[in-house]
């Protein structure tokens, strides 16, 4: 399994499964085994995350009013939105310093 290089100490330590729940640049992100410092996922997995957000929100509202209160495809587009933003992470977007200060 491939794992992710830390932005920090430059080491592979990362694993793909943390990378997709590191969150925003103000999550807390996770910790590098290696160093112990935080990393997240970068500004462009945010936008990302706003736009196919932004397209379910409009989804739902448009299946709430034409379909007669049916919550099985709400819930559906609900958990491909959710899928495909944990994809984009693991597979697109880099690891960042989190800016959060704790």
């Amino acid at each position: 399994m491939k794992k992710y290089v830390c932005p920090h100490c430059g080491e592979a330590t990362i694993s793909p499964i943390k990378k997709a729940f590191a969150g925003n640049q103000k999550a807390k992100g996770v910790v590098c085994p290696n160093c112990g410092k935080r990393c997240t996922n970068g500004m462009q997995s945010t936008v990302f995350h706003t736009i196919t957000d932004f397209i379910m929100l409009v989804a739902v509202v448009i299946m709430y009013i034409k379909l007669d209160l049916s919550t099985m495809p709400i819930l559906a587009v609900m958990l491909v939105t959710f899928i495909v933003n944990k994809l984009f992470d693991i597979l697109f977007f880099p690891l960042v310093p989190s800016l959060r200060i704790d």
